[in-house]
């Protein structure tokens, strides 16, 4: 999942001595908040459009007001995960990215960020999720693996998630199969608080949330 893998060229990049009326023009074309700046090939940072709508003389260059300029990127070699943390802090539709000397290499965009999540979190594969809440010292992933196979079913992807302020553990659990109730039971059994696990009516609704969610994002 590292970032070199994902790289997007389509968006061609502002140069630092374009005026703002041009960039503003560049943003609105291809509908985008944010866009990058370079000096040559080496990355300068992103312009936000609302900053240019604050501006009173759209006249001037980028150069002119390198203050405006956000220094936000990630490395090539970064994951997808650190690429994420990044746009989200920042409220980001696109993600420059650099290689080690500064050297702009392209853009990640969240349409590609979503598909690797979806790729490598299994989304798209049928199966229950469960959500336990587990003490960080009481985390044995072997031993919850082995009551959810000795109800005939398989772990096919887990998240570990700390919750904040706490020594607590968030555990969830994408299963290969639907309507495991003995699976939860079992977990239970076992000391597990089970917080909450999908049914038919439940995935229905996490799907058409997701599918709101695209919509929501190619806005």
């Amino acid at each position: 999942m590292i970032v070199e893998n994902y790289i997007s060229n389509h968006i061609i990049p502002l140069k630092i001595d374009d005026s703002f009326d041009f960039s503003l023009k560049l943003m609105e074309e291809g509908k985008l908040s944010y866009f990058p700046v370079l000096d040559g090939n080496i990355y300068c940072g992103l312009i936000s459009d609302l900053n240019l709508y604050e501006l009173e003389n759209l006249g001037e260059k980028i150069s002119d007001k390198k203050d405006l300029l956000k220094d936000i990127f990630i490395y090539n070699t970064q994951t997808i995960f650190e690429a994420s943390n990044v746009v989200l802090e920042n409220n980001l539709d696109i993600l420059p990215v650099v290689d080690v000397n500064k050297r702009y290499l392209g853009v990640l965009t969240i349409a590609t960020i979503l598909k690797v999540y979806t790729m490598y979190t299994a989304a798209n594969e049928q199966g229950d999720v469960l959500q336990l809440t587990i003490n960080y010292n009481d985390l044995y992933i072997s031993e919850i693996s082995k009551i959810i196979e000795g109800e005939d079913a398989k772990i096919i992807n887990l998240f570990v998630i700390p919750i904040k302020e706490t020594t607590q553990l968030r555990v969830i659990i994408k299963l290969n199969k639907m309507g495991l109730c003995r699976v939860v039971k079992s977990l239970e059994r076992y000391g597990y608080n089970v917080e909450y696990f999908t049914k038919i009516p439940i995935e229905d609704e996490m799907n058409k949330n997701y599918e709101l969610l695209m919509k929501y994002l190619s806005i």
